[in-house]
């Protein structure tokens, strides 16, 4: 027997319901991303104000439908983005660098080489500008930390300014691999000077109780960004292995290695807002933490040696054989 017409239509409704949210459109996942930092603002506002600290409730409900609107944004983002991408690929068919820019892996790690490669400048003028005025150790080591990144990454960007001028001039393709070889190992040795910079501020964190200082939301906003970064950077590392250009592979071990002090700053800076000294040893938790760090970016700096050494003398032997 055939369900009246208006169970019929209530039943499509509802199909068409959950297909929407199944897989919604750009427009509504911009405004639950609006919806979810206006609960994070709102949810902090209630657990951090005094005059609001009769409400708490509220802020545990808004935290909630935080959490609950970030969840569904990831996951609808990651439903729209072959048809995203699709879009972008075809709107860029007739603009060759943006397609370039989407479609090469080596193109678009430089992109963001050259964007770091600047905040990573801004980011030591500053800090050693502090320093010196404020003869701080503690702003001193955060310098010495980026200008290891700027030598690291600039090694790379000249590397790839000059790759240009020496392919228009016909170099050989080994000849090319071989000088990203040397790049790659010379960045693994760099790499391992990065733990060297960040024992100093380590110190200061022990000793003279300095951190990284997030207030209020900020320190919402910074934890969600860390946990990004970490997991896009994991996620990068991983892509990277099978990429034969050893220098984007370079990159992304070098992003690694920033996201890993990202997470040390993070902990530092819960600890300083939170006053987590009442309840942990903060100096033994940052010890611990920093030693780690440390340790896996001397590890990542050790491996890129072996690894350039290897390749280094497995292509020298192929060119050997060839000739």
């Amino acid at each position: 027997m055939r369900a009246p017409a208006h169970e019929i239509y209530e039943i499509r409704r509802m199909k068409k319901l959950l297909d929407f949210f199944k897989k919604p459109p750009l427009w509504f996942l911009i405004i639950v991303a609006v919806i979810a930092v206006a609960a994070m603002v709102g949810g902090t506002l209630f657990m951090t104000q005094d005059s609001l600290s009769r409400y708490a409730t509220i802020g545990f409900v808004l935290l909630g439908v935080m959490a609950v609107t970030v969840g569904y944004f990831i996951y609808g983002f990651v439903k729209i983005y072959p048809d995203l991408k699709s879009k972008a690929l075809k709107w860029s068919e007739d603009k060759p660098f943006v397609n370039k820019a989407l479609t090469d892996p080596t193109t678009r790690s430089i992109i963001s080489l050259s964007v770091s490669f600047v905040i990573n400048m801004a980011f030591a003028v500053y800090n050693s500008a502090i320093g010196i005025m404020n003869r701080s150790i503690w702003f001193g080591a955060l310098s010495a930390y980026y200008i290891v990144l700027i030598l690291l990454r600039g090694t790379i960007l000249l590397y790839h300014i000059r790759r240009v001028k020496e392919n228009k001039a016909g170099q050989p393709e080994q000849t090319a691999y071989l000088k990203s070889i040397k790049i790659y190992g010379c960045c693994g040795a760099v790499l391992i000077l990065l733990p060297i910079a960040l024992s100093f501020a380590i110190m200061q964190m022990v000793r003279a109780g300095d951190s990284f200082v997030h207030s209020g939301i900020t320190i919402y906003v910074y934890a969600i960004y860390t946990f990004y970064k970490i997991i896009m950077a994991i996620y990068n590392f991983a892509k990277a292995r099978s990429n034969i250009d050893l220098t984007v592979r370079a990159a992304q071990n070098i992003t690694l290695a920033q996201a890993m002090m990202a997470v040390l700053a993070l902990q530092t800076a819960m600890f300083h807002e939170f006053n987590a000294g009442d309840f942990v040893n903060v100096a033994t938790m940052n010890i611990v933490t920093g030693a780690i760090v440390c340790g896996l970016t001397a590890t990542i700096g050790v491996l890129m040696i072996v690894t350039a050494a290897k390749k280094s003398k497995q292509t020298k032997s192929n060119m050997t054989e060839s000739v």
